[in-house]
């Protein structure tokens, strides 16, 4: 999981650092001016003024936080682990990640994109274990896995099978 932050923290430091910024000059305001507040007695309408200054500036905190939820959402969200075979690969000369790789599990079948090294390192037919950002389908981790032994037997059979039990 730390994996998962460290690189969604590479990636989107900037916008990261400005919500945890506002939310610290808002946490540090409201205790400063509680804090002035109640060096005296507080009327009524002091304690109502003091309250819908807060509510407001909560208001536009989680307002901010709306705004970061739906330009990075990976941020709130798990991230996917799947284990599965490389169906594909494709290179585009004009994308923004012109790296990506076709990746077949049980439950279903997804393009992923991933670095130009990890690119080079994968071929059609490796089974691998993937960590990847659930909305932006970047992979952060690829493990490949060594050839399923069941998968082998299978079709030594089927082919021994297909030759009238001789190889």
């Amino acid at each position: 999981m730390g994996e998962y932050y460290q690189y969604l923290w590479k990636t989107t430091w900037i916008e990261a650092l400005g919500i945890l910024l506002l939310g610290l000059f808002i946490l540090i305001r409201t205790i400063w001016k509680v804090y002035t507040k109640a060096q005296k007695p507080l009327r009524r309408k002091d304690k109502l003024l003091l309250a819908g200054k807060g509510l407001g500036w909560l208001l536009i905190y989680g307002t901010y936080l709306l705004i970061f939820n739906a330009s990075e959402p990976d941020w709130f969200a798990k991230p996917v682990q799947v284990q599965g075979e490389i169906q594909g690969k494709s290179m585009a000369s004009d994308s923004r990640q012109p790296y990506s790789v076709e990746i077949e599990w049980d439950s279903g079948r997804e393009t992923l994109w991933l670095d130009p090294y990890t690119y080079r390192e994968l071929e059609t037919g490796q089974r691998v274990n993937v960590t990847f950002l659930p909305y932006r389908l970047q992979v952060i981790s690829c493990e490949i896995l060594p050839p399923d032994k069941d998968k082998k037997e299978k079709s030594v059979t089927e082919l021994s099978q297909e030759n009238g039990g001789g190889l």
